[in-house]
């Protein structure tokens, strides 16, 4: 099945067994019990981890893993030009987003500079955005800019829906079994499944989704997977999307690329034949004349501490920045594993190093 193919799958308007994303009223507290009682740790942003932070990276290589995705938040948009309000925004061929599609895209502003990556996706009949949460308010506050004569509704759906992540070589048939169909398979496909909506998204090493939805339902379905499947925490989590490419901005890096230095296209989330949206003029003057001076790069590198995101890259020799980082965690080897836009020129005349020219090397993974 092609990427974007939307797929029936029969039985899926049949109500799914039970445990899984049945529709149940949620009482207050009811998901931050559950946590508790998986040994979640908390800050203010969300689940830290379940108190087994290097086994949980290790973990997230090679096992069944699902993630409380508290540290993402959701905008929601409804109303009867919704779709056609967002497509006039986004970089992604909007057109295409329905129950049994969404994609990974990105914002920009009139000067085509991603302010914004996300998973844009229909839950309950309505468009959801789902990316870091620090920079839902900015989003947020942006989007409503363009309201004018619209009708459609911005709002933070970020305290009404849960959102999980789950990962692994058998999850797949996890899911099958819990759901009693088929998980949708290709990176954007979705499926709705009693009061949850999942939607897979771009993995490695393994399968990924998403499963957004009422409290109770996911609370249910993470019960049910409790057993033979393990939590883990933010850090594991980034380090999947780290692995997998998928360039997350944050409030650091918010700006400061064009979607192509974020491999926006491969990614599926960047279309030239949708029509207008702010920035389209630059951003397709760059496809055309095909003068891509920066992309994103995997690497990895033996440093004491993490680096923020938006950390310089240098090399000897060269004043100015060669790159920056976009997201960065641990790795289980020790190492840190980082996504990074470096300049395609210089990223070959020397070693491209962390924060100076004298900062530990990095090895690029092509």
């Amino acid at each position: 099945m092609a990427t974007g193919e939307a797929m029936t799958v029969p039985g899926l308007g049949k109500a799914p067994p039970a445990g899984a994303c049945t529709a149940a009223e949620s009482p207050p507290g009811l998901w931050q019990a559950v946590l508790e009682q998986s040994g979640a740790r908390f800050d203010d942003s969300g689940v830290i981890d379940f108190r087994h932070v290097e086994a949980e990276r290790r973990q997230a290589l090679s096992a069944d893993v699902m993630a409380d995705l508290s540290h993402y938040g959701l905008i929601e948009v409804k109303g009867d030009d919704a779709q056609k309000f967002l497509a006039s925004l986004f970089t992604g061929d909007v057109r295409l987003v329905s129950a049994e599609k969404g994609l990974f895209t990105a914002w920009c502003d009139a000067k085509g500079r991603a302010q914004a990556t996300f998973w844009l996706f229909v839950h309950d009949g309505a468009f959801h955005l789902l990316l870091p949460k620090g920079l839902v308010k900015s989003v947020l506050t942006g989007l409503k800019l363009y309201l004018l004569r619209v009708k459609a509704t911005l709002t933070d759906a970020g305290n009404d829906l849960v959102r999980v992540g789950l990962s692994g070589p058998s999850m797949e048939s996890r899911l099958a079994a819990l759901f009693g169909a088929p998980p949708p398979e290709q990176a954007g496909d979705t499926r709705s499944y009693g009061a949850c909506t999942l939607m897979a998204i771009t993995g490695q090493p393994h399968p990924r989704w998403v499963l957004v939805g009422s409290a109770a339902a996911v609370a249910e379905t993470w019960k049910s997977l409790l057993s033979s499947v393990s939590p883990v925490g933010r850090d594991a989590w980034s380090l999947l999307d780290i692995l997998a490419g998928v360039p997350l901005l944050l409030p650091e890096t918010a700006g400061e690329f064009i979607p192509q230095m974020l491999n926006m296209e491969a990614l599926g989330g960047l279309c030239f034949t949708k029509g207008c949206y702010p920035g389209q003029e630059v951003i397709a003057r760059l496809h055309y004349r095909g003068q891509l001076k920066r992309r994103l790069y995997l690497a990895y590198v033996a440093s004491d501490s993490v680096p923020p995101p938006g950390t310089t890259l240098h090399i000897e020799g060269i004043a100015e920045s060669v790159g920056t980082v976009v997201s960065a965690t641990r790795h289980p080897d020790g190492r840190t594993a980082l996504l990074a836009v470096v300049k395609i020129e210089e990223k070959d005349q020397g070693e491209v190093r962390l924060a100076d020219a004298q900062g530990p090397g990095l090895r690029f993974i092509e």
